[in-house]
Formats: structure tokens, sequence, C-alpha cells
């Protein structure tokens, strides 16, 4: 008898178990727990970049790193931190991915010290707008020695003038170079949504965008929303059938930014109320919830992306929760639980790590640990 009523405790408390973990994920993890997952993958970014940098492709990471390393905490004396800041005050402006990362670093780390390489950052993004309201990928303008003069863009004013703080003259910005200059390519909304999280940055260290930019802008972005509220991909003109969550995310956002900067409120526009609802509907911290009905995109990897897109949209939305999860919880344990050894990230569901290229590792583990530490600044006013 005291044998079975021992084994019958011993059995309840084993199916207790699961429920009391669920009960406790619903919480944030600790802050300690979160510090030494961010620490380790700090360290697996300073152990990778020991050696330096490499500049010459748009997928080059220096300035997702060194964002990265900033909200991180890494001392600014580390000698990986120093050579990444360098490289980035210095290098070339190519690619919008990078541009708009450059700007979102240098503006977290010193919007007024950096205030003549941002407003450079904004000259760039502004006149390398496509037709639609968009930017893209590179590659469209590859052997085109006309449009690689004209994006040869020259900064707007000196650091001699750009000198000044939070009170110092707003820089005015206007486009430079005309559409027509670009050779009618069409961009994407990946790209897109990175160069207003760019021009968002500059916006924050005075540096005034043309209205015209933020409009056209976000006409592009809610006319690429589908109608049940979701947001795809889109390249060279051909639209994605179904939309997903990271793009979705990435589309309030958007929406949000561009009617902050043309005065309106963000929560008020009817493709933000639509596409959080759809968010909010299917969001999910395990998948990137609708991808497999993607006709571009693999259901597979992206997931870091997806997450930290998430981030930006809640962060810029202040919204604590998607439906009755609480985004930043749910995300936060994922990220814990999947953390590699050596302290990076690297989403291969689906994939090989044979054929996946090793920039991706780089960037899921910055991705997770920019979703970690709430990287994206809250709008403020208006």
């Amino acid at each position: 008898m005291f044998r079975s009523a021992l084994a019958l405790a011993l059995l309840l408390a084993l199916v207790a178990l699961p429920a009391e973990a669920k009960e406790n994920r619903k919480k944030k993890p600790s802050p300690k727990a979160v510090g030494e997952a961010v620490g380790r993958g700090a360290d697996w970014l300073r152990t990778r970049f020991a050696k330096g940098f490499e500049t010459e492709t748009f997928h080059s990471v220096p300035e997702l790193v060194v964002l990265t390393l900033h909200h991180a905490g890494v001392d600014r004396r580390d000698e990986v931190y120093k050579a990444g800041l360098a490289t980035i005050e210095t290098c070339p402006l190519r690619h919008t991915y990078r541009v708009a990362t450059l700007a979102m670093a240098l503006s977290r780390i010193n919007p007024y010290k950096y205030r003549a390489r941002l407003a450079h950052c904004a000259q760039w993004l502004v006149n390398t707008q496509l037709a639609e309201g968009e930017w893209g990928y590179p590659g469209t303008m590859r052997g085109r020695s006309k449009q690689t003069r004209a994006l040869e863009v020259k900064p707007p004013v000196t650091e001699e003038e750009a000198k000044g703080g939070p009170k110092a003259e707003p820089i005015l910005i206007q486009r430079t170079l005309a559409v027509e200059e670009l050779g009618g390519q069409k961009g994407d909304f990946s790209n897109t949504q990175y160069a207003l999280l760019g021009l968002r940055a500059c916006r924050d260290a005075r540096i005034v965008i043309p209205k015209s930019t933020w409009e056209a802008a976000l006409a592009y972005t809610v006319d690429h929303q589908l109608p049940d509220g979701s947001w795809g991909y889109d390249h060279a003109g051909e639209r994605d059938e179904g939309g997903y969550a990271s793009l979705t995310a990435a589309g309030i956002c958007g929406v949000a930014l561009c009617q902050h900067a043309l005065k309106k409120s963000p929560k008020s526009h009817p493709a933000v109320k639509k596409g959080s609802a759809w968010l909010k509907k299917h969001w999910t911290p395990d998948d990137n919830a609708g991808i497999e009905d993607s006709t571009f995109i693999p259901p597979s990897t992206w997931h870091c992306y997806h997450l930290y897109s998430v981030e930006r949209a809640g962060r810029v939305l202040g919204l604590k929760k998607l439906g009755k999860r609480d985004w930043y919880a749910q995300g936060a344990w994922w990220l814990l639980d999947n953390q590699q050894s050596g302290g990076s990230w690297n989403d291969t569901r689906g994939d090989t790590t044979a054929t996946r290229p090793p920039y991706l590792q780089t960037a899921d583990t910055c991705f997770a640990i920019l979703f970690l530490t709430l990287a994206t600044p809250p709008l403020t006013g208006r």
C-alpha cells in the first residue's frame, strides 16, 4: 500500500513538472539568463571578427556587428568593437541594408558626433529610393557605369557644419539624383523596411528627410499589403501570393515610421490596424507563421530575422502582447533554448550548414541579441 501511494505521488509529480515549466514560460526569462545569453553571443561575435571585417559585398556585416556589440554592452575599448567602429566610420556607402544599418548603429552610439556621416547616409537613401517608393538590392545596377557614378553620393554637409547637440540646427536633405538615373529597376519589400529604419535613425539626429520620401514609401508599403492584412515578399515587380509574420511585422513597422515622420498617429492607419490584427491572430514564437504559403521564400531558416522583425514592430507601436502572447517573453525563451554551445545562433532548420552562407550565422546571432536587448527605440512624440 505504501509503495503504491509513493509511486502514485511520484507519477503525479512528474506529470506536474511540464505544466509548471510551461506556466513559468509565460513570464520573461530572468535578466541574469538573458544577460548571460547576450554575453555569450557577443563573445562569439568578438571571436568571429577578431581578425577584422570584410566590406566589399552587400552581405558584409560590419555595421550590423557594431550595432549588436553596442546593444550587448561591449566595452568600447574592446579591440573588435574599436576595429568595427573604425571600419564603418570610413567605408564607402553602398547597399541599402548596410547604409541603413550604419545609420542605426551611429545614431545609437552618438547621433551628434556622427551627424555628418548620418546626413551622408540620409542623402544616399533619399537618392536611391526607386520610382514606386521602394529600395532594392544592388544587383540591378551591376555593370551600369552611369548608375554606379550616380550612386557615389557626396555628403551634404561637412563635419564642421554638422556640429552641435540636441538643439543644433536641422540638416535638410533634398534629393539630388533623378529616378531615371537609376535605370528603372524595381526593388523589394525587405530592403525597403531597412531603408525606413535607417531614415528614422537619421531623423533622430535632427536630419530632415523630404516629405515626398516618406509619402512614396508609405504608398508603396500600403499597396503591398495583402487583402488579409499580412505582407509577403516581392522582388523586381513580382509579388508574393502569401503573407507571413516577419514581413507583416515589417509592414506595420514601416507604415508606423512613415506616419510618425508625416506627423500622423502611427497606430491610426488602417494598414497598421489590419496588419496588427493578422499578427495577433497568427503569431507564434516557434515559427515564422505563414511562410509556408510564400511563393518566394522556402519555409526554412530566417527565424531570428523573424523575431527581430517582431521586436521592431512591438517596440515602435508599443505592443506588449500579440493577442494573448507576451511576444518578448516567448521569443526570448525560444532564443535561450536554441542558442548553440559556442554562443551563436544558427537557424538551419530545413537547410544544411554545408550550403548555408556563413554570414547568415552572424546575422542570426546579431538578430537574436538585438531582440533580447530590445534594441529598437520606441517612437516619441506624436
